[in-house]
This record gives structure tokens, sequence and C-alpha cells, in this order.
């Protein structure tokens, strides 16, 4: 038996900008039907982090960050932002771990 692989890369038809509380499954599954998509058994939908984290009202105003002193430590070590690793740190440590390291 012969195996074919492809890939294909499609946009969501119609997409609106997604904001906190919006159906991220309805609003895709109407694109598609939109745009005349059907999916297929053995398909992957890949949707990025960012639309899902504006759907569930996840979004922080990086101007209100305060960094701490670890974040700024460890900021100028790679060369990032302070408040982005702040950031980081924080769900790091509200997601994964409650232990000596967060």
């Amino acid at each position: 038996m012969s195996r074919t692989s492809a890939l294909e890369i499609l946009a969501v038809p119609g997409l609106p900008m997604i904001k906190p509380g919006d159906d991220l499954a309805a609003l895709i599954a109407e694109g598609f039907a939109r745009g005349g998509i059907e999916p297929r058994g053995g398909d992957v939908l890949a949707v990025a982090q960012k639309v899902v984290s504006k759907a569930e009202g996840r979004s922080i105003d990086l101007a209100t960050v305060v960094p701490s002193a670890r974040a700024i430590a460890l900021a100028k070590e790679i060369q990032k932002d302070p408040r982005l690793v702040e950031l980081i740190l924080s769900n790091r440590c509200a997601s994964f771990a409650r232990g000596p390291t967060c």
C-alpha cells in the first residue's frame, strides 16, 4: 500500500479580531463554512496560543507589569525585557510549580 503525505496550510476565512469572551470554536467553524473548508479524518487543526489567550481574556498590558528583582537579573543575562521575563516567571510559577523555585 502506498502512502501519500501532504501539508496544506489554510487561514480561516473571515476570522474577525478576537475579543475576550468570543467563542473561538464557533468562529472557526463559521469561517470554515464560509470558505467551504471541510475537515477530513486525520486532519490537524493548529490554533495559535495568542488567539486562544485573547478569547480567554488572558492578555496583559506590558506597561502595567512591575518586574521583580529576579526578573530584572535574568532579563539582563538573556537580554530580554524584564517585564516580559516577569510574566513568564509568574505564569510558570502559577501553572507548574509551587515549590522553592517560585
